[in-house]
């Protein structure tokens, strides 16, 4: 009798675990998973604002401290105070404007390593006076840091070509 007691409750635990684990895998799936495509384009419009808003603040503060910048027309840049080196004099223009949108995401390694490209333009009046136009493609490679934010750890652009006046 002791024994078929015995039973019974380890029976009842078992059942009550397999319901638990039921009802919490039924609960998991029905969760909606965080899409990660979405996350980095995200990411990417906000480091667009971030830059609009904060210049040379905005841009950097989304760099990893080992993130790189490569352009056609410098040699690679890594580090932040190198980065912030190389753009400032760009954004202590008062008439520049430095925009992009992303046009694709999509992770590499997912939940560790991903990708936005996409178009940019910058906009600033030269030395006589006239606005000009420079577009282009970019590439920008996010990693998952160890605090769980996503930084950039390369970023690259090219220009379509020559900057042209705006009239």
């Amino acid at each position: 009798m002791n024994h078929t007691n015995k039973s019974g409750k380890c029976m009842k635990m078992y059942i009550c675990i397999f319901v638990f684990m039921s009802l919490f895998s039924a609960f998991a799936m029905g969760q909606e998973k965080v899409d990660e495509a979405s996350l980095l384009m995200q990411l990417d419009h906000d480091f667009d604002k971030a830059t609009a808003e904060k210049g040379i603040d905005g841009w950097v503060a989304y760099f990893a401290p080992n993130g790189s910048m490569l352009s056609d027309t410098s040699k690679p840049t890594t580090g932040l105070v190198e980065i912030r080196a190389q753009m400032e004099p760009i954004f202590k223009d008062s008439t520049l404007t430095l925009r992009w949108h992303p046009t694709k995401g999509e992770m590499m390694i997912p939940g560790v390593i991903g990708y936005t490209v996409g178009r940019w333009e910058r906009m600033w009046r030269n030395k006589e006076g006239k606005w000009m136009k420079s577009t282009g493609t970019y590439s920008t490679t996010w990693k998952k840091q160890p605090d769980s934010s996503w930084k950039i750890i390369l970023d690259s652009g090219v220009s379509d070509g020559s900057p042209v006046e705006v009239k």
